[in-house]
């Protein structure tokens, strides 16, 4: 009887530190299933990359697949972080030389493509000619995917469009999902021909795997805390035996990633030491109140943006710069976050609120998690304007006027401010522009060279 062994992860989100711990737990798994004669194959399920760590920063990314590849997995499929931080180019770039497949079925460019480097589906042959198709999705934030010249698809309906030809040839059908458990279990709904999901995106731990209908659900957490295991008995009906989730001992490590990591910081170190610019005098932060290089930041941002207001927290400046040559390490170092310029068109009577709930001492203190946000509270709110700069409310104006209730304004925040739960009112808003791919560390070089 042929038996598969799936070992999986997902959403590592550059947590490197951890990452010969991972390989650790994935060596002795694999070793174990193959003594026993089982087929293995091992998929990771998107956002293995994430941009706030410098290694990821200072590469691009290709140091992630460089350990994918060592790592030998036999496919992946992307996740937001790999799918809406990196450029169209980068992103096109990114797999050149990975030696595992990329199952994509719901990512096309914008003239119809599908991008070489990916395909929807695979049938993976396995002992006594028994079969396996396996497939991939992505969550669509369709905004961010159009800013970048991408099309982004429904990946229901993708699912539903190959699913009709992995059925005509696969004894078992997986689905890598960077959904989310919520789509997963819709997903089993609609399509109870799949026999296993392997999920991301929401960073569940599901220990013993949820069924929903006929199908299988397993997703192991974040930033390499579980790896997760599905065995398969693959009879003439193939039946998911069990499934596991391992935690990751951190005390284990395997020396050869170890020595891997280490090769790619010293090449991701020659990018990050490339001097931007050079500063007379220091640059101190406050996460509690306005500071020169908040005001800065600010500033940068209603001018990218072309808006006539801007917004941010002091809390995306995780420390101040020093006198003198500032690198690119320097600025990943105090702005680490994935988070792009957004423009949105507020009344002046929802500006007003914005300052009142930004300023009120619990958001200042707020410790946001998600959303890109990779700092410690949310911090002071810095408003500034074309011809104003102003720290408290009452010195609010714009172009020396005080900001009128129902004249609509153009105004420049953080793209989280757009979909977290931080303003709803700004969620909803209508008219909401992205400026993509630079992220906010992009905008505060670009200011800093002018200055």
């Amino acid at each position: 009887m042929t038996t598969l062994t799936i070992l999986h992860t997902n959403d590592l989100h550059s947590e490197l530190d951890q990452w010969s711990a991972v390989t650790s737990l994935i060596s002795h798994q694999r070793q174990r299933a193959e003594k026993l004669g089982h087929d293995v194959l091992l998929f990771d399920i998107g956002d293995h990359c994430d941009r706030f760590h410098p290694l990821t920063e200072g590469l691009l990314g290709k140091g992630n697949i460089e350990l994918l590849n060592d790592a030998a997995y036999t496919a992946a499929t992307i996740g937001n972080n790999e799918g809406i931080t990196l450029s169209r180019q980068e992103l096109d770039s990114l797999y050149e030389n990975a030696e595992f497949d990329v199952l994509l079925a719901n990512l096309f460019y914008e003239s119809g493509g599908r991008p070489d480097w990916c395909r929807p589906w695979k049938l993976y042959e396995l002992s006594e000619g028994r079969t396996a198709a396996v497939f991939g999705v992505t969550i669509p934030f369709y905004a961010f995917y159009e800013e970048l010249g991408w099309h982004v698809t429904d990946p229901i309906k993708a699912v539903g469009d190959i699913l009709p030809e992995m059925e005509k040839e696969a004894d078992f059908i997986i689905g890598l999902s960077h959904l989310g458990l919520r789509l997963d279990e819709q997903m089993a709904e609609n399509f109870p021909r799949i026999d296993l999901l392997l999920g991301a995106h929401t960073h569940h731990v599901l220990k013993g795997g949820r069924k929903a209908g006929h199908t299988w659900i397993h997703q192991c957490g974040r930033s390499g805390s579980h790896v997760g295991e599905v065995t398969v008995n693959m009879e003439e009906a193939a039946e998911i035996a069990y499934i596991q989730t391992h935690e990751v001992d951190d005390s284990r490590r395997d020396a050869s990633t170890e020595t891997k990591l280490y090769d790619i910081e010293q090449r991701a170190l020659v990018h990050m030491e490339e001097e931007i610019t050079d500063i007379p005098d220091k640059m101190d932060v406050s996460w509690y109140g306005a500071s020169p290089l908040t005001q800065l930041l600010a500033e940068g941002l209603r001018e990218w943006c072309g808006a006539d207001i801007a917004m941010v927290n002091a809390g995306l400046l995780l420390n101040g710069l020093p006198k003198g040559s500032i690198t690119r390490k320097h600025i990943h170092e105090i702005c680490p976050h994935p988070i792009n310029p957004a423009k949105v068109t507020m009344s002046g009577s929802d500006i007003a609120r914005l300052m009142r709930q930004s300023s009120d001492n619990t958001m200042i203190h707020y410790a946001l998690k998600g959303y890109g946000f990779r700092g410690k509270v949310l911090g002071f709110p810095v408003f500034t304007g074309e011809d104003w700069t102003a720290d408290t409310l009452e010195k609010i104006g714009e172009a020396g006027r005080q900001i009128e209730p129902e004249k609509y304004y153009s105004v420049a925040v953080p793209d989280l401010y757009t979909f977290s739960h931080l303003y709803p009112f700004i969620t909803d808003l209508r008219e909401t522009s992205y400026f993509m791919p630079e992220f906010l560390r992009d905008v505060l070089t670009w200011k800093l060279r002018q200055s």
